[in-house]
């Protein structure tokens, strides 16, 4: 026995929207749009570090911060290289894939962390945070006193 389904137009929309979003094309996203920093994060019983990916970047465009409310911000932009022109003749761009524009990633961190030691580094275009776990909040082996017995 065949059942039917009732057609539904709505249905449909949220898989037509995501479509429609797409670029038609590579490099059709406009170049000042915002995106975000891939990252990874890992915890163990020491600290919690976190690593984001920031290919071309220096320190000096990078903007790491911390706020009260204990949210990791980083915040990162390049700027629009200009047409190069040479002693002959002007050079213009055949192909841009490479982004500009602005860059950013912000992360709520646990309460446990001792946010004044925290550390960054940036080598090979990955942005390394890492925020050591508080002393009151590490786990300690206690000893069992007594005779055993």
């Amino acid at each position: 026995m065949t059942s039917m389904q009732r057609f539904d137009p709505l249905r449909e929309m949220p898989g037509l929207r995501r479509m429609m979003g797409r670029p038609f094309f590579a490099g059709a996203e406009p170049a000042a749009t915002a995106w975000p920093i891939p990252m990874d994060v890992q915890r163990n019983d020491r600290q919690l570090t976190v690593a984001a990916t920031l290919p071309g970047f220096d320190k000096d465009d990078v903007d790491v911060s911390i706020s009260p409310d204990r949210v990791l911000s980083i915040k990162a932009s390049r700027q629009t290289e200009t047409e190069h022109q040479g002693d002959e003749c002007e050079y213009k761009y055949l192909m841009r894939e490479r982004r500009t524009g602005s860059f950013q990633r912000a992360l709520r961190l646990p309460a446990d962390l001792d946010l004044e030691q925290a550390a960054v580094a940036l080598n090979n275009g990955v942005l390394t945070v890492t925020l050591p776990v508080a002393e009151t909040a590490q786990t300690r082996r206690l000893t069992i006193g007594g005779d055993g017995g």
